[in-house]
């Protein structure tokens, strides 16, 4: 009467290491696939860039004088369009320079960040928004010659923006730099025969650590975006669109991006768009910025000023 329990006590025992070998290996696989999981993702890592294979890849027609979308879908931008945060802490520039108006004998779609109380030209730079890298320039300029870089991003929906005059990049952009053409002076153009690996970049990522010519103590950096999906108002003005012919891709289509911060830093924008820069020229003037009280064409007929 024993023994048939004593088989069934047997039976059961090896029931029971078999589920448990089961269980084992079904943990064991699950380990490896969250681990290769996590790996695939950039789990642990803080580098937030990918090379760019399949965004939306934009080109400028030369004979339209429009930008088109060359490769890929372009999605619809959120609207209104704002960037997820300003460049740098505003509260560290002194004024802003404004897009659309003459600096010297150029003409400058682009506005800019003047930090004129830093005493070594040390900020943080930073990505606006998600965007992919899609050219760096290094190049020499100013007395002593000085190495500047130069940066523009674009979005898959048709926002582009440009950064010059940075200093030092951080890491993940240094890398990138030491990729491209060794710097010449006043050379900013980029080799169309040499590829350039696109590269993506998220909102908040550090571009540069410093900017500016540090010899001079002039410190402060170039900022512009364009709208790739429609030209600006002023560049539908015949006798503007007449004097501007020589650069449309960007003076057509660059905008005014003080209203285009986050909605506490758009109102210090404002107030820093009024600071005069320089007192030989105190006018306020911007052919982008409609709370500016004047544009290029109401002086000089839309010419130069300087001379």
């Amino acid at each position: 009467m024993n023994a048939p329990r004593t088989r069934q006590s047997g039976f059961h025992l090896i029931l029971i290491v078999i589920v448990l070998v089961v269980i084992g290996i079904i943990a064991a696989l699950g380990f490896v696939w969250f681990k290769n999981r996590d790996a695939s993702n950039g789990s642990g890592s803080s580098a937030s860039t990918s090379t760019d294979t399949k965004s939306v890849q934009w080109m400028f027609d030369e004979k339209a004088l429009r930008w088109v979308v060359q490769s890929g879908k372009a999605p619809q931008c959120k609207d209104p369009f704002v960037f997820d945060q300003t460049p740098i802490d505003i509260s560290q520039a002194t004024s802003l320079l404004m897009p659309g108006s003459y600096r010297g004998f150029s003409y400058k779609p682009h506005g800019g960040f003047r930090l004129d109380t830093s005493v070594d030209g040390a900020v943080e730079v930073k990505m606006p928004v998600d965007a992919t890298l899609v050219a760096l320039t290094r190049y020499y300029e100013g007395t002593p010659p000085t190495l500047q870089y130069l940066l523009t991003f674009e979005t898959d929906c048709g926002i582009a923006f440009r950064f010059d005059h940075l200093y030092t990049l951080s890491p993940a952009f240094q890398a990138i730099a030491e990729t491209t053409p060794e710097p010449k002076i006043d050379d900013t153009r980029t080799d169309p025969n040499l590829p350039f690996t696109r590269t993506k970049f998220k909102a908040g990522d550090t571009i540069a650590t410093k900017i500016g010519f540090p010899a001079t103590r002039n410190f402060g950096f170039d900022f512009g975006v364009y709208d790739y999906r429609e030209r600006n108002e002023i560049s539908k003005n015949a006798t503007w669109a007449a004097i501007h012919t020589m650069y449309p891709s960007t003076e057509w289509y660059a905008r005014c991006w003080f209203n285009l911060l986050p909605e506490a830093d758009a109102a210090k924008a404002k107030e820093l768009g009024k600071v005069v820069v320089n007192p030989n020229k105190p006018n306020i003037v911007s052919d982008l910025c409609t709370d500016a009280p004047y544009t290029t064409l109401d002086f000089n007929g839309g010419q130069p000023t300087d001379g």
